[in-house]
């Protein structure tokens, strides 16, 4: 089976050979696993992922390709300062271990700048993007599964261009001028989900994180009156291009109050179900037949300090927990940071996703499992 045909399976709620497997992590991990495996990207960017037996590819575009300004030597305007296309100025922060990128300037932080912005050519901002999409799917699109990813697509696109604490005091007192953005951003990030859907990829891949570990950043009201609608309209119109594309929406933090709304939407497959925010085990139950969940390996903790013992047993707990019946990509639920223990841990990762993936899951409830018995 192939990995598109695994995936399809996966996302269509059926059980296929293997569990579809995916991972995210710092480009300070993929270079060490690129030495450690002795790949050879230089003719292909995908020869790690590939190497390591990912299901899926997909090459970003739109506001998150801001995440990676400070790896542009033509874009540096400063000391460890970098400017986007959208005016957005980010720097480097490094750490023991890595580093991130932070966005120190918006361009909107002045809503004065407004009338005056002017508004990028998505299809030019994002042209290398979209060519090296076109590319993937010439070459991999038979063989893998491939999404289209516009993530950071709408609500975090507002953000960055006037930045958090700006944008939602706008919508609590000029809710007029707050729609008027969201349309702008909508409008970038639709323009380039419609090249990538008619271009074939398997999977549009959607995000806006707006909810926190401890509920909704606004009023629930408030995000199914101005967010809700933009992304059900989105949606539409992508399925008229392509009836059969799956919709994959990101969001962090507790959004088991948004499933339903997200369903509505048109939201095929959620991302993750952040496992220490949300009651994974009964969304399962709740949505199994609904929702592929894309996820859910713990980062925050399993990832960055577990031993590779915790790695193995967190990685059983998820295929047992989200796999039978289909309707799961397993994936580490977010990037797997830079850490002493990360290169390791995402080895054992690996290991453990192909040891356990098979179908049908074989795996007991932990309630039933036994411990190993010693061999003298």
């Amino acid at each position: 089976m192939t990995s598109k045909e695994r995936v399809q399976l996966a996302i269509n709620h059926e059980e296929p050979d293997k569990v579809p497997l995916d991972s995210w992590m710092a480009p300070e991990v993929a270079d060490e696993l690129v030495k450690i495996l002795n790949v050879d990207t230089s003719s292909d960017p995908f020869a790690l992922p590939k190497r390591l037996g990912n299901d899926l590819l997909y090459r970003a575009v739109g506001f998150c390709e801001g995440f990676s300004t400070i790896y542009d030597q033509t874009k540096k305007i400063g000391d460890n300062l970098y400017k986007d296309d959208f005016g957005i100025q980010w720097s480097f922060k490094r750490q023991q271990h890595g580093g991130y990128c932070e966005m120190v300037s918006h361009p909107l932080a002045d809503k004065r700048n407004y009338d005056t912005f002017k508004w990028p050519d998505p299809l030019v901002v994002s042209k290398v993007g979209l060519r090296e999409n076109k590319e993937l799917i010439e070459r991999d699109g038979k063989e893998y599964g491939i999404i289209g990813a516009v993530a950071c697509s709408m609500l975090e696109g507002a953000w960055y261009l006037r930045g958090l604490d700006n944008f939602l005091m706008d919508v609590a007192s000029d809710l007029d001028f707050a729609n008027d953005l969201l349309d702008h951003t909508m409008h970038h990030s639709l323009v380039l989900s419609k090249e990538l859907v008619k271009m074939g990829v398997d999977i549009l891949w959607w995000g806006d994180d707006f909810s926190f570990e401890s509920g909704p950043i606004m009023q629930p009201e408030l995000i199914r009156k101005i967010l809700m609608p933009r992304y059900a309209r989105v949606f539409r119109e992508l399925r008229a291009i392509d009836k059969n594309v799956k919709i994959a929406f990101h969001c962090d933090g507790k959004v088991e109050w948004a499933l339903d709304d997200l369903i509505e939407a048109g939201v095929d497959i959620i991302n993750p179900l952040q496992p220490d925010a949300n009651d994974v085990p009964a969304a399962k139950k709740r949505y199994g037949r609904k929702l592929t969940v894309w996820g859910n390996v713990d980062t925050r903790n399993v990832m960055t300090n577990g031993t590779v013992t915790e790695v193995v047993e967190e990685v059983k707990n998820v295929i047992r927990t989200l796999s039978p019946g289909g309707g799961h990509l397993l994936s580490s639920n977010h990037t797997i940071q830079a850490s002493p223990r990360a290169v390791e841990n995402t080895i054992a990762f690996y290991w453990a996703a192909h040891a356990f993936r098979d179908y049908p899951i074989r795996l007991q409830p932990i309630s039933e499992t036994r411990k190993a018995t010693r061999v003298v």
